[in-house]
């Protein structure tokens, strides 16, 4: 090691000691005498041959070693336990190894089932769309779609941290143009995002809820009559602790854990003089919000173990 000068005052000399030697493997150094000795005896290449494959094998166990002198240990590379995927996703754009089957998305789902909602466990796209009903402009009304994974923990008793990795995108378009007829009130979009975990549970119900946390992730605030016509954009990406939440789990037991994408519109619209608005066309009532969620990975990371 050539050291010129000192660094942050600590002298050069005393540098020299941070020189890592490489490491010296005894099989390897022993199966390269072995060579040197056959060829000394002059002897035929069939034993040659021989020797020469010692070495080649001698030299492939030591690059199985850590520098500590461990042997390999393949456990290393496998899946992480805490990482699920979407079904069709390429395994390699995460990990060096292929994931077990448990590991993929398991479930979609969408409510109201025969909404414009969609849910795919293939991509891990999630779309909600949430439009006020203009017959009805007085209700509150909300859509959602859903991603879940089954989790079967290894540990007794403990604590894991949901957390998935979510890039969203939201628009809302508010706009009441029905003047001259007035109206009271006004309406609110809301985009959210629920973390849930339930236990299966044999019997017809099949899943019984543990917990979930809510996360309000865009709103139109509160738009009247005095508004114009308005479309709002929004977009952002949640990773890690900013979108988690914690859940106690126990050995023995499978869990769903499921994000949800949310539209929720409050309304409390009314006439003027109090009674219910009439009923306007789509061209002067217009209300409505969309989220379209990209979930490339969920995480369920152990964060307590507190009985092994």
């Amino acid at each position: 090691m050539d050291v010129k000068n000192s660094e942050n005052g600590v002298d050069a000399s005393a540098l020299t000691t941070l020189e890592l030697r490489p490491r010296y493997d005894e099989d390897f150094a022993l199966s390269a005498k072995n060579i040197d000795q056959v060829l000394d005896q002059k002897e035929k290449f069939g034993q040659l041959s021989d020797t020469i494959d010692l070495h080649r094998r001698a030299g492939v166990e030591s690059l199985f070693k850590v520098h500590t002198s461990d042997v390999f240990n393949p456990d290393k590379f496998r899946w992480p336990e805490s990482l699920f995927i979407p079904t069709e996703a390429n395994a390699r754009d995460y990990w060096i190894t292929a994931p077990p089957d448990n590991h993929r998305y398991a479930l979609a789902w969408t409510s109201p089932i025969d909404s414009a909602n969609t849910a795919s466990v293939e991509t891990g796209n999630l779309f909600v769309f949430g439009q006020l009903k203009n017959e009805a402009p007085d209700d509150t009304q909300a859509t959602s779609a859903a991603i879940g994974v089954f989790y079967e923990p290894t540990m007794t008793l403990g604590v894991v941290d949901f957390q998935p990795l979510v890039h969203f995108k939201a628009a809302f378009r508010t706009a009441l143009e029905y003047f001259p007829a007035l109206s009271a009130g006004g309406v609110q979009i809301y985009a959210e995002l629920l973390l849930a975990c339930w236990q299966t549970v044999p019997g017809p119900q099949e899943f019984d809820l543990i917990g979930s946390k809510h996360f309000d992730i865009a709103t139109s605030g509160r738009r009247d009559q005095s508004f114009g016509s308005e479309l709002q954009q929004f977009d952002k990406t949640f990773d890690g602790p900013e979108l988690s939440a914690s859940f106690v789990v126990e050995r023995g037991r499978k869990y769903l854990f499921a994000v949800t994408g949310r539209i929720t519109i409050a309304s409390n619209l009314i006439s003027s003089d109090g009674k219910p608005l009439p009923v306007f066309d789509s061209s002067q009532l217009k209300v409505w919000g969309s989220l379209n969620c990209m979930i490339p990975q969920i995480n369920i990371n152990t964060k307590r173990v507190d009985i092994p």
